[in-house]
């Protein structure tokens, strides 16, 4: 025979400071990282560097500014690629 308690249970409500939706930069911050572990699982060097250095201007790394950025499209045509 059930307890008074159990009858009288109801299911709880999630508790708003428990459910905090995520921070959209942690979300891609764990695609990025997915995404190259996927590249470099692959076999894509290319794809896992540009996914690395992504990572590293989301979090600030030094020197990740957009002076460093290559145009990889003028680069390849520059090697003759």
């Amino acid at each position: 025979m059930p307890t008074t308690a159990a009858k009288c249970a109801k299911p709880r409500e999630p508790d708003e400071s428990r459910t905090k939706p995520a921070d959209p930069r942690t979300v891609l911050l764990g695609q990025l990282a997915e995404g190259m572990r996927a590249a470099l699982a692959a076999g894509d060097v290319e794809a896992a560097r540009i996914a690395h250095e992504t990572i590293g201007r989301l979090l600030g790394a030094p020197g990740a500014d957009a002076a460093g950025v290559v145009d990889l499209a003028a680069e390849r045509a520059r090697r003759g690629g």
